[in-house]
């Protein structure tokens, strides 16, 4: 195996559980997007809103000529302002949440291709990819951890076993 081939099909595992970790990220961002949603869609129909202060009520106590062409109040138009501001808000996050789910199952797609690969790998290899991988170890730290759990091993088996596991996804990924 080429040393190109070899570091390519090892950006793929880096990234794989990458994309694992992403995946948690997104349906927690998706799941906040909803709730926000939700949010404003409450605060619509209840027309929970604030108006500013410096909106007042009509004061009936002097008589007062009205000098625009405008038919609608100074709380109507803060009422429409605001309630545009909120149908807005919910606009853009309905698409996020869409463009989220759209990005979550490309990411899973992704994700199922190089776990089917990696499901036809035995225990000690599958452990192997994952402390190398996922969690950033050495051959060293993995011979060690091995070592611990009463497995016989040394960092020539261990790279061995890498090398073997590595050839092996690269021959499933053509």
């Amino acid at each position: 195996m080429e040393d190109i081939q070899y570091r390519r099909t090892e950006g793929i595992l880096y990234r794989h559980f990458k994309k694992i970790k992403r995946i948690e990220r997104l349906k927690y961002d998706i799941e906040n997007t909803k709730q926000t949603i939700h949010k404003i869609q409450q605060d619509l129909r209840n027309v929970n809103v604030e108006l500013s202060d410096c909106v007042k009520a009509i004061d009936y106590s002097q008589d007062r000529v009205q000098s625009s062409i405008v038919t609608s109040s100074a709380v109507e138009r803060e009422l429409e302002r605001i309630t545009n501001k909120l149908l807005n808000e919910l606009k853009y996050k309905i698409q996020r949440k869409y463009k989220l789910k759209a990005r979550l199952r490309k990411i899973e797609e992704d994700v199922k291709r190089i776990e089917k690969i990696l499901s036809d790998l035995t225990e000690e290899e599958m452990q192997i990819v994952e402390l190398r991988y996922s969690e950033h170890r050495t051959n060293r730290a993995i011979e060690k951890i091995l070592y611990m759990e009463g497995r016989p091993s040394s960092y020539v088996s261990i790279w061995r076993k890498k090398n073997k596991i590595i050839e092996y996804i690269y021959s499933q990924l053509k």
